[in-house]
């Protein structure tokens, strides 16, 4: 452990002497013709903000991201924690494929429409989430399982 601590004093002495040049120092800076600043400054004030889509992964539950829809049942179906887990999965993949197809719809529209529809895609599955969040608790509280037992 000593030894650790040695070494990462070290570490950070000697990076602490290593002298440290800003882009400043390394390179001149040319004087720019009056035109080109212009044109930059028209530039800089024309770019539209960058619109970013929302992800599936934002909002789904961790290990559920490519749940895929299974219909068949099998003949471990009689444990409940498989009928469960299948249940869970399948409505994590409806989901996926209703988020999916929102946000393809949301591509498909111009830029100046496309902001809302991504924040409408978010307040819905935010909604959505909380709904499930609801559900789960008040199917423990049913089943009377306390969640703050451990």
């Amino acid at each position: 452990m000593k030894q650790k601590i040695l070494l990462i004093s070290l570490l950070l002495l000697f990076a602490a002497t290593i002298p440290v040049l800003s882009d400043e120092e390394q390179t001149e800076t040319l004087p720019v013709p009056l035109e080109q600043n212009q044109t930059r400054e028209m530039n800089v004030n024309e770019e539209k903000p960058l619109i970013i889509p929302p992800k599936w992964t934002d909002f789904c539950e961790t290990g559920y991201e490519n749940a895929v829809y299974k219909d068949s049942r099998d003949i471990f179906n009689i444990f409940s924690f498989v009928k469960s887990e299948r249940v869970k999965k399948n409505y994590w993949a409806e989901r996926r494929v209703s988020f999916e197809s929102y946000l393809k719809s949301c591509n498909a529209l111009d830029n100046s429409a496309k902001a809302a529809c991504y924040e409408e895609l978010k307040n819905i599955e935010n909604q959505k989430n909380e709904l499930y969040r609801l559900k789960r608790k008040q199917l423990l509280y049913e089943n009377n399982i306390d969640i703050h037992r451990r």
